[in-house]
């Protein structure tokens, strides 16, 4: 095969993309068994009939891909509106003006390359070519500064995508390049204003985001406001939740601001599941209000309170997740840690490493003595 990065075209390139999704969703993660073709090892569905595939290949063989689809291809199918949050779009916009992306991926060879942005040059190439004026995908918690970065932002509220765990519905605005060059996008040194003058529906598009998303990210907020929400949170609302130890405890308020560097509040509905049991991702996050159960085959086998720490196994251990963590009230808000500064932190800061350290120690033996405790309950 071709060596480059393209929209796929022949079945050989079509097929290369289905290798790789089996490759990456069914054999390293473990995702979708029930939807791969186990002979061919492919990864394919009902949507491909009508999807389009980016692929990258290096060597002869792909090290990317992604799916993307367009609503000038067919009308979207009442599954995707909803998984996507379409429908408050349409009342704007025609369905050939707006495109879905999802499905991206990337051999762990290649993670940390340029190969993602080489793939999204192309859709933003396609966008431009067939005057999209809204790009549509949904998030995992992990991967939220990096769609950040590109111009995407949330627009409403999370929700549990199956066999996945919580996902973020975000938006990316073509037409609003002020933004893609206020934050840096890379999307805003790919075109010019120029380029995105047939945009006629920013200001309402704009308008139909803003304030919308259960998400408050650190990495386009002010410091301090972001950190009085965390304390608003807290009975004491200075970082200390009394009923449990704390990621918190003993640490200066400059110190927090470190460990919480990129990180994100995101409110969850009742029934979300923040965590699901085998996923892959590593991310670990802090319960900042109402509770959430932790379950195992179907049975719950603890309740976490705030202030706790959850997903620190699958963040340590390096392994998928073990349990799932699903909210269990309408209150839930969790702040989702941002893996890579978290790893560097306790890398390279050594004093501060010891105080989280030590807090999740703490917080591990509460667990475990409130586990026997339970225990003694029962058997008595």
């Amino acid at each position: 095969m071709q060596d480059g990065v393209r929209f796929a075209i022949t079945e050989e390139d079509n097929r290369a993309s289905f290798r790789l999704r089996y490759q990456i969703y069914v054999k390293s993660m473990g995702r979708l068994k029930d939807k791969g073709d186990h002979e061919k090892e492919e990864l394919r569905d009902e949507y491909d009939e009508f999807a389009r595939a980016v692929i990258a290949i290096q060597n002869g063989e792909p090290i990317g891909t992604l799916r993307l689809f367009w609503g000038g291809d067919q009308p979207f199918p009442d599954s995707l509106i909803e998984a996507y949050s379409i429908a408050p779009f349409m009342g704007v916009l025609r369905q050939d003006q707006i495109c879905i992306v999802e499905r991206l991926m990337v051999t762990e060879d290649h993670r940390g390359s340029n190969v993602t942005l080489r793939m999204y040059r192309e859709v933003m190439n396609f966008v431009l070519q067939h005057k999209a004026e809204i790009v549509l995908l949904d998030c995992e918690p992990h991967h939220l500064n990096s769609y950040l970065k590109l111009g995407f932002r949330p627009f409403t509220t999370p929700y549990t995508y199956p066999g996945i765990g919580l996902v973020i519905p975000m938006a990316l605005i073509v037409g609003d390049f002020e933004h893609l060059k206020q934050i840096g996008s890379p999307f805003a040194m790919l075109t010019k204003p120029e380029d995105l003058a047939y945009c006629q529906s920013t200001e309402a598009l704009t308008q139909i985001i803003d304030d919308k998303s259960n998400v408050h990210s650190l990495t386009v907020s002010n410091t301090g406001q972001f950190l009085n929400e965390i304390k608003s949170l807290s009975p004491e609302k200075q970082f200390a939740f009394n009923t449990t130890p704390s990621l918190f405890d003993f640490l200066e308020e400059e110190e927090i601001e470190r460990l919480i560097q990129k990180s994100h509040i995101i409110a969850c509905k009742k029934g979300n599941h923040i965590i699901e049991k085998d996923n892959s991702a590593k991310t670990m996050f802090i319960l900042l209000s109402g509770h959430v159960a932790v379950e195992k085959n179907g049975q719950m086998i603890a309740m976490v309170s705030p202030g706790e720490v959850i997903g620190e196994i699958a963040f340590f251990l390096g392994v998928p997740r073990t349990a799932s963590i699903i909210a269990a009230t309408e209150d839930v808000k969790v702040l989702s840690l941002d893996e890579k500064g978290l790893s560097r932190l306790l890398k390279h800061e050594g004093q501060l490493a010891n105080k989280v350290l030590m807090n999740l120690c703490r917080g591990l033996c509460s667990r475990i003595l409130a586990g026997s405790e339970s225990s003694d309950f029962r058997a008595n």
